[in-house]
């Protein structure tokens, strides 16, 4: 019965040996000239959070000095595609009168010379009177004139009966013309003068935007705009400038737009014009770009993207994974004094740049901060 009470005995000895040695090992691993005193990390000492120079937290901690850079690209606003003003058209009716015949809709394309209407007028039939009379008394001072000529060649006239007679005549051509012309704005043609018909007619090729006239319709004010035509050969970029890059936007820098619903579709030109005065409702100033659009695909009111090459100021750069949200405030650990002594600060920023952002406040160049790991000392903060 000793023999295997001495086994037991000797295979406890075995096991208390082991376990001293495990013991002996990790306090040489963590300190072993203060056995039994836990490891400190951190420490804080008057809002200064201070990393040990043995502690573990030193290689996941990334600390890099601030640095200011310049952005690659420009200014990045949004944009309209709009009609190039002085290609928008609107049609007038020179006179009053009936419409008669049309069949104009939004969207439609015409071209140039098509007719878009007609009415029927009783101020064409009047022009076209006053026509016919002013030509006829010119015929008329005509002869006067010649018969002039002929008696005061024999000696049977005075020379102020001729004189007399040449003014009638001028005056006679004066009054055709006027009539003449008179017709041309009323867009009458030859073969149908008398007919009382005033034909509307597209000054060039275009798209119709919006129109009032049909059928039927009685038009009682010759200055109200009838309808639209847009010429989409060439159409404008508008670019939004916030108000406070306003200064930074001049005449002659290049802006580049892509067209969000064509993709691929982009336009480039130097800015042409900057409207002097803020949109009061979005606090922006509206700049201009022409763009040639030969398909037509660019139409009105579509969205761009666009960027401006403004010259850009040096600006504080930090990745997003130096960032913090404390008590809603977005902080960076920044070095103070002695290397691995960091305080929080507290920074604002700009959500722009991809992985980085822009440092607006709260931050400058030469500073040291941790740009990776940081939350370790969030928590221990």
């Amino acid at each position: 019965m000793q023999a295997p009470l001495i086994r037991r005995l000797g295979l406890a000895a075995l096991i208390a040996i082991v376990l001293l040695g495990v013991v002996i090992t990790i306090v040489h691993e963590h300190g072993g000239s203060h056995p039994g005193r836990p490891l400190a990390q951190l420490t804080r000492e008057n809002g200064v959070v201070i990393v040990a120079d043995d502690s573990p937290l030193m290689k996941r901690l990334h600390v890099e000095p601030v640095k200011a850079s310049v952005l690659a690209h420009g200014l990045r606003v949004p944009g309209m595609v709009s009609a190039e003003p002085r290609r928008s058209f609107n049609i007038l009716t020179p006179v009053t009168g009936h419409v008669i015949r049309t069949d104009l809709q939004p969207g439609q394309m015409v071209h140039q010379g098509d007719v878009l209407a007609v009415l029927a007028s009783g101020d064409l039939d009047q022009a076209y009177a006053d026509l016919m009379k002013a030509q006829a008394q010119q015929t008329y001072e005509e002869r006067v004139v010649k018969r002039a000529q002929d008696v005061l060649a024999v000696g049977g006239n005075a020379r102020k009966d001729l004189d007399s007679a040449l003014n009638d005549l001028a005056q006679a051509k004066a009054e055709s013309q006027r009539a003449a012309r008179r017709l041309e704005t009323l867009n009458s043609r030859t073969d149908q003068d008398g007919e009382g018909l005033v034909r509307l007619v597209a000054p060039v090729d275009g798209l119709i935007a919006s129109t009032t006239l049909a059928q039927g319709v009685n038009v009682t004010d010759a200055t109200a705009v009838q309808a639209v035509l847009l010429d989409l050969s060439q159409v404008q970029i508008d670019a939004e400038i916030p108000e406070d890059s306003v200064g930074i936007v001049s005449l002659g820098q290049q802006m580049s737009a892509q067209i969000s619903a064509l993709p691929g579709r982009h336009c480039a030109a130097p800015i042409q014009s900057i409207e002097p005065a803020l949109h009061s409702d979005t606090r922006r100033v509206i700049a201009h770009i022409l763009c040639d659009n030969p398909d037509g695909m660019l139409r009105p009111n579509m969205f761009a993207d666009i960027e401006i090459a403004v010259k850009q100021p040096e600006m504080v750069i930090i990745p997003k994974t130096a960032l913090l949200m404390n008590n809603d405030r977005l902080t960076v650990f920044v070095q103070d004094g002695a290397p691995m002594h960091f305080r929080r600060r507290a920074v604002t920023v700009s959500y722009d740049e991809g992985d980085s952002v822009r440092v607006l406040s709260g931050l400058q160049a030469g500073e040291t901060i941790v740009t990776r790991g940081a939350i370790l000392l969030n928590d221990h903060d």
